[in-house]
């Protein structure tokens, strides 16, 4: 080959050219199932009411992904990833309550931790002013603060992400 031409020869006598295109190199794109968020750190927003990307499922090789599917196809919402770890929020409204969401965490095809963030909570004929919400923000150091409210309390935890792409409390020790 010579410049992408393939040089046949015709009879052994008559050179004969053919245009040879290389054929598209696949590139081994971990987000396969995912597309990348268009979010920047730090987030601080809601996801209540927003539109849900669909997971590409012929490309998909996550684990267990499966068993966090509400419907036929594979929704989220992309977050900000931290190096090669894959961070996504899942809706799990499935059952009861309509809007809760999960912070995933996937690295090397296998889902890592998993984390309620985001969300309302009741117990249905109670009454409505007694609704638990939860919600979270994620700093530019990749801190995690989920933030709940109930009954005039508040609890707010601290999580981060270590590098095998598992969700830890943090303590005053880390």
């Amino acid at each position: 080959m010579i410049n992408n031409y393939i040089i046949y020869l015709v009879f052994g006598l008559i050179p004969f050219f053919a245009y040879a295109q290389e054929p598209p190199i696949q590139q081994n794109n971990k987000n396969a199932c995912f597309e990348k968020s268009t979010d920047t750190l730090p987030l601080n927003k809601a996801h209540k009411n927003v539109s849900y990307n669909l997971a590409n499922n012929e490309n998909c090789k996550v684990e267990d992904l499966e068993s966090w599917n509400c419907e036929i196809d594979f929704r989220y919402i992309p977050i900000p990833s931290k190096n090669d770890i894959n961070v996504i929020l899942v809706p799990q409204d499935c059952g009861d309550f309509p809007y809760r969401l999960y912070l995933l965490t996937i690295k090397d095809n296998q889902i890592r931790s998993d984390l309620y963030v985001e969300g309302e909570w009741y117990e249905p004929g109670n009454n409505k002013n007694l609704i638990e919400k939860t919600y979270f923000t994620i700093s530019k150091d990749f801190i995690i603060t989920v933030t709940t409210e109930y009954n005039n309390n508040l609890t707010i935890k601290h999580y981060y992400l270590n590098q095998d792409g598992y969700i830890k409390e943090k303590t005053n020790n880390n």
